[in-house]
């Protein structure tokens, strides 16, 4: 069971980094495709509703528009002008005297004698003498005027008082409620010689009910009729028990109910039907007599109108819920990836510390057990193996002391105290520790330090540890004999420390990486193996919790330049 459990653990250790990424993606992916199917699945059936709603909608504003219709053909408030008229079916005929037909007689005889337009002007003013009847209930004013008409020529100007006689008399008679085959006699008669804008009107309507009455096939036809009816060219209409039927002319109505705004209010137009349409539109042909017409929405709810703004609250979800997947996966995959960075990290750290801390200990070891063997004490000279006792400890201190300031760094606890120092004190005291621990090790080093640089805001320790990094690795990756430059300068606003050497240089790609901790170059085997690939991390480190900044200047073969600038207290 034991040997069982440890190798469980050591596949799971092992796992591949693929197989955990796939399994990141496939979390990320199925809720999202999981929402997008829900979605989908939301706005077609939104959209089914939509359409169902959209047509009921637009369905119920042309069944508004036309009840509209009806109401206004079946009220009379449609009005047509010369396109309508209302014409009597039931006209009452009173009855006749004898004595009242004779003196009718009597005045048509006189005018059969030849009298003159002036006499007719007379006896058509006389309203006692015009309202005659016949005893077959017809008046006799129609049968004046017409004989009046008959000794008219053509072309022949009729006199002012014959004329305004006849047009006062056939305005009377129009609005009466005689017979109107009678008034249509009197149209015909007398129409083509007036000239009253008034009787030529009446003339129009009465040409209309004419013609209306040759397609429904004469009065007679519609002395039973009720209800709403069309002919080849009207549209008529009656109610139960009213003694009137109002016509309509076909186009008439059609213009009239175009411009109708009630029905532009409900955005309903009315065209012929059978019209080509120029878009797909809702429309609606009405109901017989009335299917000449059709109606058809100006401006329908579209379904593209109404969805578009869910649809974009979908597509906005849709969004937010990939971008929050997408977020949450990347912090998962750069968390995972830091903690393989710090597992990593930690990993090296432990390798290194163990091999650069083994290293100067095995040599003082084996140094100390050389000076205590009694058999060699006298071969050997005992003061050359104290000082290379002495330089491994000195090595050891150095790594221990990289590796505090590495975790001070690994904790973010920069502790310094800053205070305002003399840069020319600084770099005096970091030469003269770093030749005391190379001393005797073969090296030449050259200081150029500008004594008038202000002070600037530091902590001098930690500066002295920057200077001693820079001017180690220019003693390490110097050549055999490496030379070094130190120099102090004066800036516009901080204090610049350069460290030049003439080694083997730091290639474009590594200058970029150099500053990362661990990181050490392909060519950094040199004279000293004691690199664990701090120093550099250490040093960008320091400067900038001195809010300062380090730069590199650097070509394979030609040597290196570290430039630190720092401000001015």
């Amino acid at each position: 069971m034991l040997g069982l459990s440890k190798s469980r653990s050591k596949s799971v250790a092992q796992t591949p980094v693929w197989v955990t990424y796939l399994f990141l993606a496939i979390g990320i992916v199925s809720p999202v495709l999981c929402v997008v199917w829900l979605v989908s699945n939301a706005v077609e059936n939104e959209n089914e509703s939509l359409a169902r709603l959209v047509a009921e909608t637009n369905q119920r504003r042309l069944a508004d528009a036309e009840g509209l219709i009806l109401t206004w053909l079946e009220s009379g408030e449609l009005d047509l002008g010369e396109g309508s008229v209302a014409y009597p079916l039931d006209v009452s005929t009173p009855s006749v005297t004898r004595q009242e037909s004779d003196r009718a007689r009597q005045v048509l005889q006189e005018a059969r004698d030849g009298k003159a337009l002036d006499w007719f002007a007379s006896v058509l003013e006389d309203d006692a003498k015009t309202g005659l009847r016949l005893l077959g209930g017809r008046f006799i004013g129609p049968i004046l005027l017409a004989m009046a008409v008959e000794q008219i020529d053509d072309g022949a100007v009729l006199s002012p008082r014959f004329q305004s006689a006849a047009d006062a008399y056939v305005l009377r008679f129009l609005q009466s409620q005689a017979d109107p085959v009678q008034k249509r006699f009197l149209m015909r008669t007398y129409a083509p010689h007036s000239d009253s804008e008034a009787i030529l009107a009446f003339a129009e309507k009465e040409r209309m009910v004419e013609a209306w009455l040759n397609e429904v096939g004469g009065r007679e036809r519609l002395l039973e009729f009720d209800g709403m009816a069309r002919s080849e060219n009207f549209l008529y209409l009656r109610k139960e028990g009213e003694p009137l039927v109002r016509v309509f002319r076909l186009d008439a109505l059609f213009d009239k109910l175009e411009s109708q705004p009630d029905l532009k209010e409900l955005g309903v137009g009315v065209s012929l039907a059978g019209t080509p349409r120029t878009a797909e539109t809702e429309s609606r042909v009405l109901a017989a007599p009335l299917s000449f017409l059709e109606l058809r929405l100006r401006d329908g709810v579209s379904l593209e109108e109404l969805s578009s703004d869910r649809l974009m609250l979908y597509l906005w979800v849709v969004v937010i819920v990939l971008v929050l997947s997408l977020v949450s996966g990347g912090t998962i995959v750069v968390m995972l990836k830091r903690q393989a960075s710090v597992n990593q990290l930690k990993d090296d750290l432990v390798a290194t510390v163990t091999h650069e801390l083994k290293t100067p200990v095995s040599s003082i070891r084996l140094l100390i057990d050389t000076l205590l063997d009694e058999d060699r004490i006298g071969k050997v000279d005992a003061r050359e193996y104290i000082e290379l006792v002495s330089r491994e400890n000195q090595r050891l201190g150095r790594l221990i002391d990289n590796f505090l300031s590495f975790s001070r760094m690994e904790r973010s606890k920069g502790n310094f105290e800053i205070r305002p120092v003399s840069p020319a004190e600084t770099v005096r005291v970091a030469v003269e520790a770093f030749r005391e621990r190379f001393q005797g090790q073969g090296f030449e080093l050259a200081c150029e330090v500008d004594e008038e640089v202000p002070e600037i805001a530091a902590d001098q320790d930690a500066l002295v540890t920057v200077l001693g990094n820079l001017m180690e690795n220019a003693f390490k990756y110097g050549g055999p004999n490496p030379r070094i430059e130190l120099r102090l300068r004066k800036g516009q606003k901080a204090a610049s420390f350069e460290v030049r050497d003439f080694g083997v240089g730091i290639s474009k790609r590594d200058q970029k990486l150099i500053f990362r901790k661990f990181y050490q170059t392909a060519n950094s085997r040199g004279r000293h193996s004691g690199s664990v690939g701090l120093g550099l991390s250490i040093v960008h480190f320091v400067v900038s919790k001195h809010m300062g900044h380090v730069e590199v200047e650097s070509e394979l073969g030609k040597g290196s330049l570290f430039r630190v600038s720092i401000p001015y207290a």
